[in-house]
């Protein structure tokens, strides 16, 4: 079955037998507790890589990550068959779809994006936003951190990249910006800052002559769907996650014919 198939049996309420088998928990759910965090799902298609998870009760099940700059489209639906089928839960079971908003590729927000709403539209249940860079900060360890700021910083695959500033306890100090890898140094506060993101060697390169001390960590250089979940989840009560559209930071490549001046007389 398509992907669009897939999603059209979805809204219409339409479920197959097979589905059902394939995602039935080996055991009978138990009622969930009463101060039980939500059971979320998780979308990571923002990037050059393929991202899914699930979060009950405050922790991580069932998490599937791959690199793949390209076919994530042709991907995604199996990814979260298998999450779901590893944490025990199935669709019905879900409070919540997050899924990351960029910045990142374009055509990996739109997948990403569209399938939380198509699947959050089928299961009438909310879908939140978080940004790629947030999600990247969360990832850094305390180990490496060591109250010490953090600059996250994307590849854009351009001249520029996708960089923000966040303080020792990974609140935002910045906004979320297109520049240059100079520019992004002066982002952060004076001090020792940490490096994150898959655009660190970039920012290491200019950070050679910089007058404060940048450092690089271990943490994975891009959004992973298990702490794309537990962002969500911490704001869940707050309402306080970002709307499930796209955080464009830069134009696109391609542009529309009119805007592109009038065409040549042959």
């Amino acid at each position: 079955m398509s992907f669009t198939d897939y999603i059209k049996k979805m809204l219409s309420g339409q479920s197959r037998a097979s589905d059902r088998a394939d995602h039935k928990p080996s055991n009978a759910a138990s009622p969930k507790a009463e101060n039980a965090g939500p059971t979320i799902l998780a979308i990571d298609t923002a990037s050059t890589s393929l991202s899914t998870a699930v979060l009950i009760n405050g922790e991580v099940k069932g998490e599937l990550y791959e690199d793949m700059e390209r076919g994530q489209a042709e991907h995604l639906m199996g990814f979260i068959a298998k999450t779901l089928e590893s944490a025990k839960v199935s669709f019905d079971d879900l409070d919540g779809i997050a899924v990351t908003v960029g910045p990142g590729a374009f055509t990996g927000m739109r997948i990403g994006l569209s399938t939380a709403r198509a699947l959050g539209l089928a299961r009438k249940i909310p879908v939140v936003g978080v940004s790629s860079l947030e999600a990247v900060a969360y990832g850094v360890s305390e180990r490496d951190q060591q109250g010490r700021n953090i600059l996250v910083a994307l590849d854009s695959k351009r001249n520029e990249i996708f960089a923000q500033a966040f303080d020792g306890k990974k609140r935002p100090l910045s906004t979320p910006e297109c520049v240059a890898p100079r520019q992004a140094l002066m982002m952060a506060p004076p001090g020792d800052t940490l490096l994150a993101g898959d655009a660190t060697p970039r920012l290491l390169t200019a950070a050679a002559h910089a007058p404060d001390t940048f450092y690089d960590c271990t943490a994975p250089g891009l959004p992973r769907a298990g702490n794309v979940a537990r962002i969500a989840a911490e704001r869940w009560e707050s309402g306080e996650n970002l709307a499930p559209v796209p955080l464009y930071l830069r134009a696109p490549d391609a542009k529309r014919i009119e805007d592109q001046g009038p065409r040549k007389k042959k």
